[in-house]
């Protein structure tokens, strides 16, 4: 009588397999892990960058001649009219525009400076249009840091605002910043308690860091930081 084939698994070859797993878990997790973990962090920093690029042709095609975005827990979008620009750039420009002052050679602050204002929600000589939708929405999973706005002003003639902090590049060079996107996984949030780690700012040495710079022609870069070298590694 011919013997069946037994195709099970014995016991012996039952506690390789689980071994194998087991191996792959301690070893393979932190990996897998941290790729995710950056996987979240750079979608989050390629979606803020897409945000910004939109708002650039909004004011390159004309919507608007200046607009500002907010960078705050809850984000904020604001713009110029153009009849409020056309006033802002007249020369003389009216006495309110320059708080009747008489070293600007005639012009408003806005035009005299090429800065935007700190308060909008406040200031006296120019007036902005706060918008109720369009804001950038933060997905969750990341932390930011510095509360601050940009101005987007078409052919740059407005400085954009966006020099709050230095990083020393790759090459050993400063480099000006503008915010950085830190993962909440392994970093603590700079404005408030929350989260693990330490805080998500220019001192700390955490991963999945990325800041965004934006030089005075409204280009943006991006720069990742690399713990092993201490150093800020340019991707964009």
């Amino acid at each position: 009588m011919l013997m069946r084939n037994n195709k099970a698994f014995s016991i012996i070859e039952l506690l390789v397999v689980i071994g194998i797993f087991a191996v792959l878990a301690v070893f393979g997790y932190p990996k897998v892990d941290q790729w995710l973990t950056e996987r979240e962090v750079k979608k989050e920093v390629n979606r803020l960058v897409q945000y910004i690029e939109d708002r650039k042709d909004e004011v390159n095609s004309g919507k608007y001649p200046i607009i500002v975005i907010g960078f705050y827990t809850n984000m904020e979008l604001w713009h110029m009219t153009q009849e409020e620009y056309a006033t802002q750039m007249k020369v003389p420009a009216p006495g309110w525009t320059r708080r009747n002052d008489g070293n600007t050679g005639g012009k408003s602050y806005l035009n005299h400076y090429k800065m935007g204002p700190c308060c909008l929600e406040t200031i006296d000589y120019s007036n902005w249009v706060k918008e109720n939708s369009g804001q950038f929405q933060w997905s969750g999973d990341t932390w930011h840091w510095m509360n601050s706005r940009m101005f987007l002003s078409k052919n740059a003639i407005i400085d954009p605002g966006t020099n709050h902090f230095t990083i020393m590049d790759n090459n050993g060079n400063n480099q000006d910043a503008f915010i950085m996107i830190c993962s909440r996984s392994n970093t603590s949030n700079h404005y408030g308690g929350s989260g693990s780690g330490p805080k998500c700012n220019n001192s700390s040495t955490a991963d999945n860091r990325y800041v965004l710079q934006m030089d005075r022609s409204l280009n943006v870069n991006l720069f990742k930081y690399n713990s092993s070298t201490s150093r800020w590694i340019k991707t964009r």
